[in-house]
């Protein structure tokens, strides 16, 4: 068993979320330029004797049994971040973060392992040299692709390469709440914003560990007799590599697609910025949790390779949703025609800031 030591440090904000949305008002109040989770049970607790209904029969929300001074008292609160939601309406929803039991935000094994998995994917394609046509992709929209995928891994789960990798889930804050802020985040089209949402996200420039592990045994001539799959151990060996180069090829394809969209000149500037990075064979830059896209998430550009067999895609599993009046889409349009990204409000107006769950890896043998 080769034990490697990971250390993944945040870039831009993250948002690895666990499911789940709080509700001003009863599980989140904003208070200044800070919105306070609640601690809904030590609130109903000391301020039982306010619960009371109206004449309409409407009971109080939890946070509005909370007064001024209250804030100061950190009984009430499970963890306070900093920025607040843009929606000041009651029953406002705020997207939370993956955390544990001790409200510490951590970032999942199975999320990184899934983001390694799509870059190891996309660089083994042209080893593989898979059979691309409609019947490779199916035709439910939540199975597609499974029989490329089959054809670049296994045939199954116990015949798949990455039974072989074993990624721990990472920590690294110690305080409930640590590391965590509100992020207002937007979908961008080349000429607009829309769709805000209010997250709950890791901040840049925080540090995570955890452990890797690459199973040796799975690749030794009595495993091979079953698993067949020690022809591709040297993906693993080449793991950080392999990431490397498929986050690059990405970082050239976001750059321009930021550089026609409005106000993306702060996005711009942060990708060029990850493509002038120097990086050894033990680190890499790779993109992790929501936001990460259509393009970051799938076989990316190997599927748009053949424009016709794509539109055929797109228009089979509804991919593309034209806005009214806007012209029907043709063979070799950009997909997809929007990104998501953290934005930055200033006198109501909202402006792309940074995309969002950009993180770097470093791998060590241990």
């Amino acid at each position: 068993m080769a034990v490697y030591s990971l250390k993944i440090t945040t870039l831009s904000p993250l948002h690895i979320g666990d499911g789940n949305e709080l509700r001003q008002g009863f599980d989140f109040m904003v208070q200044g330029n800070k919105t306070y989770r609640l601690n809904e049970n030590a609130v109903l607790e000391k301020k039982h004797d306010k619960l009371k209904p109206s004449p309409q029969g409407v009971y109080p929300l939890p946070g509005n049994l909370l007064v001024e001074q209250d804030y100061s008292n950190p009984e009430f609160f499970r963890y306070i971040l900093p920025g607040i939601p843009r929606s000041r309406r009651a029953d406002a929803r705020l997207k939370t973060c993956t955390k544990d039991v001790y409200d510490r935000p951590y970032i999942p094994g199975s999320s990184l392992k899934g983001a390694l998995r799509t870059a190891l994917a996309w660089t083994g394609w042209q080893e593989v040299n898979p059979q691309l046509d409609r019947s490779a992709i199916g035709r439910n929209r939540f199975g597609a692709g499974q029989t490329l995928e089959r054809r670049i891994f296994g045939d199954n789960p116990n015949h798949d390469l990455l039974r072989a990798l074993q990624v721990s889930d990472c920590s690294g804050v110690q305080k409930p709440g640590g590391g965590l802020m509100i992020v207002n985040a937007q979908v961008l089209t080349m000429k607009s914003a829309g769709s805000p949402v209010e997250l709950e996200a890791i901040v840049g420039d925080k540090t995570f560990t955890g452990s890797i592990h690459i199973d040796d045994f799975l690749f030794s001539q009595m495993a091979e007799r079953e698993l067949h799959f020690s022809n591709r151990q040297h993906w693993l060996n080449e793991l950080m590599l392999r990431v490397q180069k498929r986050t690059q090829a990405r970082l050239t394809e976001l750059i321009p697609w930021f550089e026609k969209a409005q106000n993306g000149n702060r996005i711009v500037e942060f990708y060029r910025q990850l493509l002038s990075l120097k990086l050894d064979k033990n680190h890499a830059l790779i993109q992790l949790g929501w936001g990460t896209g259509w393009d970051g998430t799938t076989f990316g550009s190997h599927l748009q390779k053949d424009p016709q067999l794509f539109e055929q895609i797109v228009r089979d599993f509804r991919m593309h949703r034209a806005q009214p009046g806007s012209p029907p889409r043709k063979p070799g349009d950009p997909f997809p025609r929007s990104k998501r990204a953290a934005m930055i409000v200033k006198e109501g107006v909202a402006n792309p800031a940074a995309p969002l769950g950009w993180v770097l890896l470093e791998m060590e043998k241990v």
